[in-house]
């Protein structure tokens, strides 16, 4: 269960975590996890997952204006689940799943490395359909995201970018007690230009606690 204060902003996270397994493409065996909230179930990608999670991440005509256009190349993109199971110390994904109607896959949320030389990771995320926008999924997967890497990797802090005027991306991560550090400027190539880039950053006394 997510906690809010009196202007909605979350302040505390009831968490479940259980543990799963899942299979790689060459049999190995990868622990994997779940965090629940109350309309998300989060989960690392099984080896069924694939074929359907390209086909989301991939689709041009669902992205909204602000979302920078990167498609990976399938083979690629399948060799670093059967490798690692795209959960390992540099990169983390986990799928985020409306838990009302039987698992069904909504949006994705990763960490990584953005730089060796960076203490923490960077977080990124998207709501894989336009109509499941806008309905709470991402606030609640991101705070329980967030509060769970800071209780299970020894990291200072987490950031994330946007771009600069996507108001709801900006307004998801500071609901989440993310702070604005500063403007990257003409740091990504989007719709034929160069444009800002929002930073913000969350540190580890600033988490909204965990409440097992």
């Amino acid at each position: 269960m997510i906690i809010l204060d009196n202007e909605g902003y979350y302040t505390g996270v009831n968490f479940v975590f259980t543990h799963m397994f899942i299979s790689g493409r060459r049999g190995s065996v990868r622990c994997g996890c779940v965090l629940q909230g109350e309309k998300v179930c989060m989960r690392t990608v099984r080896e069924c997952d694939l074929e359907l999670i390209y086909r989301l991440m991939t689709d041009v005509s669902e992205k909204g204006e602000y979302w920078l256009i990167d498609i990976p190349a399938e083979p690629a993109f399948r060799r670093g689940f059967s490798e690692r199971g795209f959960w390992h110390e540099n990169f983390g994904r986990m799928l985020i799943t409306d838990k009302e109607q039987e698992g069904r896959i909504v949006g994705e949320i990763i960490y990584y490395r953005n730089a060796d030389y960076r203490a923490g990771y960077e977080v990124g995320y998207q709501i894989f359909k336009r109509e499941d926008r806008g309905r709470g999924y991402m606030s609640e997967s991101l705070a329980l995201f967030s509060a769970f890497l800071f209780e299970s990797k020894p990291i200072p802090r987490l950031q994330l970018t946007v771009v600069a005027g996507n108001e709801a991306s900006r307004k998801v991560a500071e609901k989440c007690g993310y702070r604005y550090e500063g403007t990257l400027r003409k740091a990504a190539f989007h719709a034929g230009k160069y444009v800002d880039l929002e930073l913000l950053g969350l540190v580890r006394g600033e988490c909204l606690p965990l409440q097992l």
